[in-house]
């Protein structure tokens, strides 16, 4: 049960800082402000320390999420954040930290078999997402 309550908690918080990005970003906020919110909720999303996690290379990034046994729903949550934080840092014009965002989602998506890919950011994917793991919980 206890298990179960962190992961909503967990997936709620990432839904919620993706939700809140994606409504600001329509009103034209700054994209680096965006990315930092991200990078805020992906600190609070596991169990290990987010600051290092995410100056992880990407292999490294998957092998420690994989050690840690994280549950890879969580993991899934995990990638798309990094991949909407890497399109916030293109538009701010930083190409380099976007890209490793995207590579390490990228390492993310093909340790835990999770098929990702810019795709998974359109809204209507994202709320398709967000239902289903609605409905597992």
């Amino acid at each position: 049960m206890l298990h179960r309550d962190y992961l909503v908690r967990m997936f709620s918080q990432l839904a919620a800082a993706i939700r809140e990005t994606i409504l600001r970003s329509r009103n034209n906020e700054d994209p680096e402000t965006l990315a930092d919110l991200l990078e805020d909720s992906l600190s609070n999303a596991t169990e290990i320390d987010g600051s290092l996690l995410l100056q992880l290379a990407p292999e490294s990034m998957a092998a420690m999420l994989q050690f840690s046994g994280t549950d890879p729903r969580l993991v899934a949550h995990v990638a798309r954040v990094l991949l909407l934080e890497a399109r916030y840092l293109d538009e701010a014009g930083h190409t380099t930290r976007a890209e490793l965002r995207r590579s390490q989602a990228q390492s993310l998506s093909d340790s835990f078999d999770l098929g990702l890919d810019e795709s998974c950011l359109d809204e209507k994917a994202l709320e398709e997402f967000f239902e289903s793991h609605q409905a597992e919980m």
